[in-house]
């Protein structure tokens, strides 16, 4: 599982040199949003030598431009190396745009006698059609690995005026039920944009990680320590899983189906639920 999934503009030095000093699970280096047109191509080369720096710990994904643009080929070609471990494709509105990905990466890493298979597609669903077709995106490839939500663009394009009042809880379900319907990891929430709200960021991730996500965009450092600790099992939570775990592998040798455990009636899927938060 990985909780905080952290941008870096692809286009700031100053910005690219802090990456080696960062607690995100995975960095995402960015040449869509935070990216102008004229800086485009020299923020590809700027990118290159952070993907190959040992000194990052962080899973290294890049952001490129969506599937329709003209930079979306070159930025694909110029960075599916063997030390890019995913690519994060904004604006998925279909399949197609997955399977396009997917052909070019594996043309790429044949190219580059890389193993196949070994980058993994991020969609970023930040449209009503992408919603829509969010199960079909999920199936798309052996690729896929979670989506991600965009809700800025997304309000935008359907015309939610805001987060607020869960405006956004169809749309957030629908993500978790798809990605479990299609077998791939649990989906990322959008970045909370207000960084200096930190209690306010607390409180939408622990409503996210109710939901059902793993984990959350972010944008500035001092958002990643409370994402890891809210998204992240805890000890109450964890001690727990493991009273039912040991109570019910226990019991199942007599052949109980239901158990109590503390109070409460423990079933196969409850369970299977504690085991997936121990693996966490």
């Amino acid at each position: 599982m990985d909780k905080s999934w952290f941008f870096i503009p692809g286009s700031k030095d100053k910005f690219l040199a802090k990456s080696t000093e960062l607690n995100a699970d995975i960095i995402i280096f960015d040449l869509e949003d935070s990216v102008v047109q004229a800086e485009k191509a020299a923020a590809r080369e700027k990118i290159r030598p952070w993907l190959n720096n040992p000194d990052i710990h962080s899973k290294k994904y890049v952001r490129v431009n969506e599937v329709h643009s003209t930079y979306f080929i070159d930025d694909v070609r110029e960075l599916a190396g063997e030390d890019l471990d995913g690519i994060v494709l904004p604006k998925a509105a279909e399949s197609d745009d997955i399977k396009i990905l997917d052909y070019l990466l594996t043309t790429f890493e044949k190219q580059n006698n890389l193993k196949t298979n070994d980058i993994k597609i991020v969609p970023l669903i930040e449209t009503g059609k992408g919603m829509m077709n969010a199960l079909e995106i999920a199936s798309s490839s052996p690729r896929v690995e979670a989506m991600a939500f965009g809700a800025e663009d997304y309000m935008l394009d359907v015309s939610i005026p805001g987060d607020g009042n869960q405006s956004l809880l169809h749309a957030r379900s629908t993500l978790v039920a798809a990605s479990s319907a299609a077998g791939i990891s649990q989906p990322v929430d959008s970045v909370f944009t207000d960084f200096k709200d930190p209690e306010g960021l607390r409180e939408a991730s622990a409503l996210s990680r109710g939901l059902g996500f793993q984990g959350r965009l972010v944008i500035h450092p001092k958002q990643i320590e409370a994402v890891n600790e809210v998204y992240a099992p805890t000890q109450a939570e964890v001690e727990e899983a493991e009273k039912i775990v040991d109570a019910f592998e226990s019991s199942s040798n007599d052949g109980e189906g239901a158990i109590e455990v503390e109070g409460k009636m423990i079933d196969p899927p409850v369970y299977e639920r504690a085991k997936n938060l121990l693996k966490m």
